[in-house]
């Protein structure tokens, strides 16, 4: 995290499903074992459309990458939208859409928004 940086936290108030809570505190903590562990094996993640694996996804952005802020969540607590922050890109406003199968994160697209 850059100097003077902070993560969002997750209000108690939205309705978030609860592995999805678990991957978010994971990725503003950038805490890797525990992203990984949320996922299933073959899991798939999209960046704006660019298929990579969680393992991808960690060298990549944990640690360099997290929510500034949270807005709001949809679909039953899987998508989540807010502001994120790239060390590369700056800020901007993203959706997170997570695919839950038996309490593991199947498949996670993340998205350049407008809201």
């Amino acid at each position: 995290m850059e100097k003077g940086e902070s993560p969002a936290s997750i209000s108690g108030k939205l309705s978030i499903n609860p592995t999805v809570r678990k991957a978010i505190d994971a990725l503003q903590r950038g805490e890797v074992r525990i992203w990984l562990s949320l996922f299933v094996r073959n899991a798939v993640l999209y960046d704006h459309g660019n298929a990579m694996t969680a393992t991808e996804f960690i060298e990549k952005s944990v640690g360099r990458e997290w929510f500034t802020r949270i807005d709001r969540t949809e679909d039953a607590g899987l998508s989540v939208f807010g502001s994120y922050h790239t060390v590369q890109w700056g800020d901007f406003p993203v959706r997170f859409l997570f695919l839950v199968d038996g309490g593991k994160i199947s498949r996670l697209e993340l998205s350049q928004v407008a809201y």
